[in-house]
């Protein structure tokens, strides 16, 4: 069955889930706070910007009102940095109808409280739209995927029909989507990945072997699978797309920012600027997850070097040595 779907925010992940949606047969409407990226949508079919290269769907419309995007859609994709996420939600509100599902794709925690982006969301939409609220994770770097490059990602709602219904919408021959109810254990998964691919991009910027680099994505999964259980998510949702399949994918993919972030700070490059210019979901999510396992217990050596790496200033090669020599299988 052929929908409309709203898609707010024109940047990479949302204009590339525009295109797989497009290219199912469904009827786009893009919306943005970048009104130049919609122009040019309109104007070119293109985004050069977020998707340099690719031509979009024509099925794609750029629209500028709110209103008008979210107005009649089966589904409404929230594509927006997590900073953002709650303002969006609020502003959305007076649009949006219960039958309507409305799916996060953004990874991360709100800045100063720590929660969950669908938390976020039902907080500013209100209770009645909880089981509407959903979120995407998984491996999927959007330029890949915008290229109809084969990728799997995984859907979350609280509720197994609502996951169910938005994969019917999404999944084609290249694009797989498995399902979940686990949807804080994906959330947490997608937030965690983001700070531990800093660490596989420490590991490029010292030039760390395969070895280390290996040792190191093995610790983080570890790592993530405590934080998730403790945090109320389920283990195996780590162990799947969400968390490993996404580490992967973020950790090694030249396409990544917070792998790249790494890699300057192992190398010592001006990461400061880097963060200025560019949206690192890594950074604020390291201090947010820092935060949530407080005095937990839990032994989390790689994620307090990542801390100590970004906020105390550490230096990488001496931070990265130390915790190997200081690690030990019990």
């Amino acid at each position: 069955m052929r929908e409309t779907i709203a898609v707010l925010g024109a940047g990479n992940m949302g204009s590339a889930v525009a295109q797989v949606l497009a290219s199912n047969g469904h009827a786009v409407r893009a919306w943005s706070i970048e009104t130049d990226v919609l122009e040019e949508m309109r104007g070119d079919a293109r985004n050069t910007k977020y998707l340099a290269g690719v031509e979009l769907h024509p099925r794609i419309e750029a629209v500028w009102e709110l209103e008008k995007a979210v107005g009649g859609a089966a589904v409404v994709v929230l594509s927006v940095p997590s900073q953002i996420v709650a303002g969006i939600a609020r502003d959305l509100k007076p649009f949006l109808r219960r039958q309507q599902f409305v799916l996060n794709v953004a990874k991360g925690l709100e800045s100063g409280t720590n929660c969950r982006l669908s938390e976020v969301i039902v907080r500013e939409l209100g209770e009645e739209f909880r089981p509407a609220v959903g979120s995407m994770g998984g491996p999927a770097i959007a330029i890949e995927m915008a290229r109809g490059m084969p990728t799997a990602v995984i859907v979350a709602f609280e509720e197994e029909a609502a996951a169910r219904r938005v994969q019917a919408l999404l999944q084609n021959d290249w694009v797989k989507v498995d399902t979940t109810t686990d949807l804080c254990g994906l959330e947490l998964s997608s937030t965690l990945k983001n700070v531990y691919a800093i660490a596989l991009g420490i590991c490029d910027g010292i030039g760390m072997g395969a070895n280390t680099k290996a040792f190191v994505g093995t610790l983080a999964i570890a790592e993530m699978g405590r934080i998730c259980v403790a945090l109320g998510g389920q283990a195996e949702t780590v162990y799947g797309l969400a968390g490993l399949g996404d580490l992967l994918t973020t950790g090694y993919s030249q396409h990544s920012r917070n792998r790249t972030l790494g890699e300057m700070l192992g190398a010592g490059g001006d990461w400061q600027r880097f963060v200025e210019e560019k949206t690192v979901e890594g950074v604020p999510a390291c201090g947010a997850v820092r935060e949530l396992v407080g005095e937990s217990g839990l032994a989390l050596p790689l994620l307090e070097t990542i801390d100590a790496i970004i906020c105390k200033r550490a230096e990488a090669t001496l931070a990265m040595g130390e915790l190997f020599r200081a690690y030990r299988y019990d």
